[in-house]
């Protein structure tokens, strides 16, 4: 499996649970931290690069080098993404929204975020099974990854994003956070 079938889970449970949502939690900064805007829009930031090197020629991962070893599984990577969040290691600026990002219509976030996401899943597709495992790129904490395992980070990635969101205390009900 390339990786696919996590990315459109994780991708679908994510908008499934904000969809539930008030205009008010959406918007709310529980704690003092990144409101669900936020996130899926730090999302969308983190997805955009990973779908548009997967959409161009495979030569412009050539300066990433190949890889040397094969392609860890998806459990190996969401361990290895767990250990370094335990480090307490943040977001590149580049991937948290910024201010003017998020002078968007709800719809039209959710819209940016679903189109990320597609584009990434329809990139995948013109990827072979060779090609995921044997070309490489970077990762900010985690140093350079197959294609595969950028696949299966991006999907780990965003339902981190989302039980963290569940977790905090935003006035949900708990019924409403247990989806399909």
């Amino acid at each position: 499996m390339n990786g696919q079938r996590q990315l459109d889970t994780a991708s679908q449970s994510f908008s499934n649970w904000t969809n539930h949502l008030t205009d008010e939690q959406f918007w709310a900064h529980p704690d003092g931290k990144w409101s669900v805007a936020e996130v899926m829009q730090h999302l969308y930031l983190s997805a955009r690069p990973v779908a548009r090197l997967l959409a161009g020629p495979r030569e412009g991962l050539d300066q990433w080098g190949r890889a040397n070893r094969p392609s860890r599984s998806y459990h190996e990577i969401r361990s290895a993404y767990q250990t370094v969040l335990a480090t307490g290691v943040k977001a590149p600026a580049v991937m948290s929204p910024r201010e003017e990002d998020m002078k968007i219509s709800r719809g039209d976030l959710s819209e940016r975020f679903h189109a990320i996401y597609q584009s990434l899943m329809d990139a995948v597709k013109n990827w072979s099974t060779d090609e995921l495992d044997e070309y490489c790129i970077p990762h900010p904490v985690l140093g350079k990854l197959t294609v595969r395992e950028m696949i299966y980070f991006t999907s780990i990635h965003t339902e981190h994003h989302r039980q963290l969101l569940q977790n905090c205390n935003i006035g949900l009900v708990v019924s409403l956070l247990v989806l399909e």
